[in-house]
């Protein structure tokens, strides 16, 4: 009996991730082997393997780097901190940190010179949420899911405000943001949506096409919040 394969549309690389991986390969074009990648450019175990082949070394750390060479930051961010290390190895940096990530630090930024505490929506561990956090690590607090937003502390006599990872459920995220809205009334929204458009995007997609299916493939690596 003959199946059918249903595609979800959009699919695929979203903007963030092309423009770091082209980011990658004209480092390699312009530079030759070897560049220095921290982190995974982005996570999907494929990409990294083809990126090794052609010449890229990824390192967890810019102290792996030898002093001198050329580092690529991931698309996920990083810390002020992480710059100020590199510039300290005398590291050529080039910076592939998607622009909608950029715009959360911004924010967290903003929201500090405020000296409001921030509540960031995130998983714990993720690169993204560590570039986020280290924007400001003296106002942030993370709130990893549910059960995050449930225990948070805060101080009741200082402003707040939420920002969230890029590449989390929007359906998830929202129910987060009404359990901290609920135990505290006056927490603030950002000035716009911090989850990427793309991430939305394909949520809705396979919405859409999952009554329509009796098996719904995700192909990505495990490591991706998407």
């Amino acid at each position: 009996m003959a199946k059918r394969v249903l595609l979800a549309a959009p699919r695929g690389y979203c903007a963030g991730v092309d423009r770091a991986v082209i980011t990658v390969e004209k480092a390699l074009d312009l530079y030759g082997a070897p560049v220095y990648v921290r982190k995974q450019i982005v996570h999907n175990i494929h990409v990294v393997s083809s990126l090794e082949k052609k010449g890229a070394i990824f390192v967890d750390e810019t102290d792996e780097v030898p002093e001198g060479s050329i580092v690529i930051f991931s698309a996920h961010g990083v810390s002020p901190q992480v710059h100020k290390e590199a510039a300290e190895r005398n590291l050529k940096t080039i910076d592939a940190t998607c622009p909608l990530v950029t715009k959360v630090h911004q924010e967290a930024r903003r929201f500090a010179k405020d000296d409001l505490q921030i509540l960031l929506i995130g998983h714990e561990g993720h690169e993204e949420v560590e570039g986020t956090a280290g924007e400001a690590p003296d106002h942030v607090k993370l709130v990893d899911g549910l059960d995050g937003a449930r225990s948070v502390e805060i101080d009741p006599n200082k402003g707040l405000a939420w920002l969230s990872q890029t590449t989390l459920s929007v359906d998830e995220t929202l129910d987060a943001v009404a359990i901290l809205k609920q135990r505290f009334p006056n927490l603030q929204d950002p000035p716009s949506d911090d989850i990427c458009y793309a991430t939305q995007n394909r949520q809705v997609a396979i919405k859409q096409i999952a009554p329509q299916a009796d098996l719904v493939l995700v192909v990505g690596s495990k490591n991706s919040s998407n």
